[in-house]
């Protein structure tokens, strides 16, 4: 076979190389960290990508011969745009499921192993990535790089981020493209250990450039003045100092304090730790079970929604021994009307910070074209959400604010698009052949927790992805630990032998069996519970559901029971 072109450039050992699909490309990649484009028309060569901080080790082009990926040992993939030869994007993957993926530009979108891994560097600092989250967490544009991904996905997307803006009373247009940050101190000595519960802190925030928009306080990863902070905008200035009094809890007590500023940037997290040698008063704990099978509109109806309910606050009522007392307030079927679950608030603002709340909630939930979440309340409208209906931010607000600091939702609702009737008549498989026998057949028919009207989103895995991220916020916001039943499949599963919802049977087998306590200490931690319900719920049903939790609050891992 006679020699075609003789391909000379690299300056070390070719590493890898790939053709495009119509043989009219050759990429090589080299020791010398660069990867090169070759055109084997005429054997000359076309472009140099250069960016890999060490060997390039692989390259392969994309289906369509439209990008180049370059993999190196400084283990990031990067992607170029075959027609411009620019960079697209970089990959960086992080343990088992993790990802980051940043465009040149400093866009990215990350997976939540991803974001918990991943900081900037302005100039010399290292700053968390939560800085400038706000900005630059833009999955949308990300993908909008690539141009594969359909314009609904994409729409979903920018929505989820606006809502976050809306949610954060930021306005887009104050958004700077400029790394500029603000500055708050804890000033003065703060003491290692405290014989009380009180501690009066002195605290300053600073902007040369921007007017300060709020003061945020935070125990232990929880916003002790809720998840919008002390709100500065009234002043109008560039400095401000208070005098805060700071609760304690008995043990380890990790304060923070940050500002955010008018253009969305919140400043590096001041941190002390204190610990209290106060003895531990005796806590309360606190259930709001909200459940809803019977509708005001009965096609709505589901069979196990108010039992969850019932279910799950009798079972922290009966075993509930080391608190001092157990306040239980049931909001079920009827009742579950969007005023009565509102005002259920009021009795939450009486905890105290040593107490502990438990919300759980069951029924229909859904997404309407806003990417808004609605919890269905007996008398919803089914188009019109909002008049009715109660949306996730009111979800959020039970929890957001009050005293107690050990916070814990549960959330047993889907949010999946039209159910096909014929599934509903005949219950698919589950996947991987499961077999319907010990842990009861498994019924379709009155299983689903959604519903489908002439508004509602239809792409039922991009909702679920997006209101992921909505649900990292809640966590985020009001420091609660939240743990949802959510559906891949877009189908809840009900068993006659249950009796139950698949999730709600796993959170009360987990808790009443002890099996949830993993590390068999005698105590169920949030951490414990969560690993022992996705676990259990996926088992049941063969991973046709997976209950979510992106972000926890590591920080405050407390005992369920």
């Amino acid at each position: 076979m006679p020699l075609l072109h003789r391909l000379q450039g690299h300056s070390l050992a070719v590493l890898g190389a790939d053709f495009s699909r119509d043989g009219n490309v050759l990429a090589t990649a080299s020791a010398d960290r660069t990867t090169k484009l070759w055109d084997m028309r005429s054997g000359s060569l076309m472009t140099t990508l250069a960016g890999h901080a060490a060997e390039v080790d692989s390259v392969a082009f994309s289906h369509d011969d439209r990008y180049v990926a370059t993999a190196s040992y400084d283990l990031t993939v990067k992607v170029w745009d075959l027609a411009t030869k620019a960079e697209v994007a970089t990959i960086v993957t992080i343990g088992a499921d993790g990802y980051v993926i940043e465009t040149p530009d400093h866009y990215y979108t990350a997976s939540r192993q991803g974001f918990e891994s991943v900081s900037f560097r302005l100039g010399e600092t290292v700053v968390p990535v939560e800085l400038f989250d706000l900005r630059l967490n833009r999955p949308d544009l990300v993908l909008k790089r690539f141009g594969y991904a359909p314009p609904e996905l994409l729409a979903l997307y920018e929505k989820a981020y606006k809502k976050r803006l809306k949610k954060m009373r930021i306005d887009e247009a104050a958004l700077q493209p400029t790394y500029h940050l603000p500055t708050a101190k804890i000033a003065g000595e703060v003491p290692v250990s405290t014989p009380g519960r009180t501690l009066q802190l002195q605290v300053t925030a600073d902007d040369a450039r921007f007017e300060l928009d709020r003061l945020l306080v935070y125990v232990n990863d929880v916003p002790i003045h809720g998840s919008g902070g002390i709100d500065l905008r009234g002043e109008k200035a560039r400095h401000h100092e208070r005098s805060i009094a700071v609760e304690l809890l008995p043990g380890r007590n990790k304060i923070q304090v940050s500002t955010l500023n008018s253009a969305g940037t919140e400043s590096r997290k001041d941190t002390v730790e204190v610990v209290s040698t106060a003895p531990a008063p005796g806590s309360d704990l606190y259930v709001l079970a909200v459940g809803v099978s019977k509708y005001a509109d009965v096609k709505m109806n589901l069979k196990y929604a108010a039992k969850d309910a019932r279910d799950i606050a009798g079972m922290f009522k009966a075993r509930g021994s080391r608190f001092g007392k157990v306040e239980v307030l049931q909001i079920l079927d009827g009742e579950a009307r969007r005023e009565n679950i509102l005002a259920a608030r009021q009795k939450l603002l009486n905890t105290k910070i040593d107490d502990q709340v438990v919300v759980f909630v069951a029924g229909h939930g859904m997404l309407d074209t806003n990417l808004d979440y609605y919890f269905v309340t007996h008398d919803f409208e089914r188009e019109a959400p909002g008049k009715r209906g109660l949306s996730y931010d009111q979800l959020e607000s039970l929890l957001d604010g009050i005293p107690a600091r050990r916070k814990l939702m549960m959330m047993d609702t889907c949010h999946s698009g039209e159910v096909d009737e014929d599934a509903v008549r005949t219950p698919p498989p589950l996947p991987g052949g499961a077999a319907r026998g010990d842990a009861g057949q498994v019924k379709l028919a009155t299983d689903f927790r959604s519903f489908s009207y002439s508004g509602a989103i239809q792409s039922p895995d991009s909702s679920h992805e997006v209101l992921a991220q909505l649900f990292a916020d809640l966590r985020r916001g009001s420091g609660a630990a939240v743990i949802s039943s959510a559906s891949g499949a877009e189908f809840a599963l009900e068993s006659p032998q249950w009796q139950n919802g698949v999730f709600t049977f796993s959170v009360l087998q987990g808790l009443t069996s002890g099996q949830a306590d993993l590390d068999r200490d005698g105590t169920v931690r949030v951490s414990e519970l969560r690993e022992y319900v996705v676990g259990e719920v996926r088992r049941l049903t063969q991973g046709a559901q997976t209950p979510t939790s992106r972000r926890e609050n590591l920080e405050f891992d407390f005992p369920v029971l």
